[in-house]
């Protein structure tokens, strides 16, 4: 064969290759695009170290050509667990593929913070270890406060006062409501030791409004503050008269 028709074949056969290389990757493509899935978007913007509520999330239909690598899909509704109540790392804007790296696991790392509602403060107070141990996040407390007061004929007695009514627990210790910790649910052996890991500190974590924080402060420097579980359900706020003794002994 001649080099003039030699030359010529070989490009024709270089150029067949290369349009069929071209041809079979827009088709791929075209499949991929074709080929949906369902992941997970905030259906608004998620704020940094915000906590996901399930309400605040959805799935939508998007080309699997167009999910992201490391995007949360969905396939059943269990799948909603893995985002409910977890922190968000960074703002996630609203109808953004929520990825595993955008978001953590509420836990003692997470901080505090995490958990406490826009507008309100967390404020932290030392009851005893029994109470504690009585109380577990997200349950509702009211705040007693005892105190000598200078009655109106100038006498000095004792009363009590409830302070605040229905305050929301976050956390008691270290326990934010994830349950335990790596560290701590490595060293339990037995119910009494998990039991005891709720315990093991007197300290809870109050969501209050500022106004209420500076309130709770003053009466911590006034006399004694007793906290009082409430039961789940009861949102009422009753009018309650001071208590005295004598009140009490009429």
């Amino acid at each position: 064969m001649k080099k003039g028709i030699l030359l010529p074949l070989i490009l024709a056969i270089g150029a067949a290759v290369v349009y069929a290389m071209i041809v079979n990757s827009q088709s791929s493509k075209l499949n991929a695009s074709k080929s949906i899935k369902r992941v997970l978007v905030p259906i608004r913007d998620i704020k940094e170290r915000e906590v996901i509520k399930r309400d605040a999330i959805k799935w939508v239909p998007i080309p699997s050509a167009y999910v992201q690598k490391d995007a949360l899909t969905y396939t059943t509704d269990a799948d909603f667990k893995a985002v409910e109540n977890a922190v968000a790392r960074i703002q996630i804007p609203k109808g953004n593929q929520i990825s595993k790296y955008s978001i953590t696991s509420l836990s003692p790392e997470a901080g505090l913070s995490s958990k406490i509602p826009v507008q309100m403060r967390g404020f932290i107070i030392k009851v005893d270890s029994t109470v504690a141990g009585m109380i577990k996040p997200d349950d509702n407390v009211d705040i007693l406060l005892t105190f000598e007061a200078v009655m109106k004929n100038g006498a000095r007695q004792k009363v009590t006062v409830t302070l605040l009514q229905n305050i929301k627990v976050l956390g008691v210790g270290a326990n934010l409501g994830q349950g335990l910790d790596a560290k701590s649910a490595a060293g339990m052996r037995s119910k009494e030791d998990e039991a005891a890991a709720y315990t093991d500190s007197s300290t809870l974590s109050l969501a209050l409004s500022p106004r209420d924080a500076q309130y709770l402060a003053l009466a911590q420097s006034e006399g004694d503050v007793s906290v009082i579980l409430r039961s789940h359900g009861d949102g009422t706020n009753y009018l309650m008269e001071i208590a005295t003794f004598e009140k009490l002994f009429q």
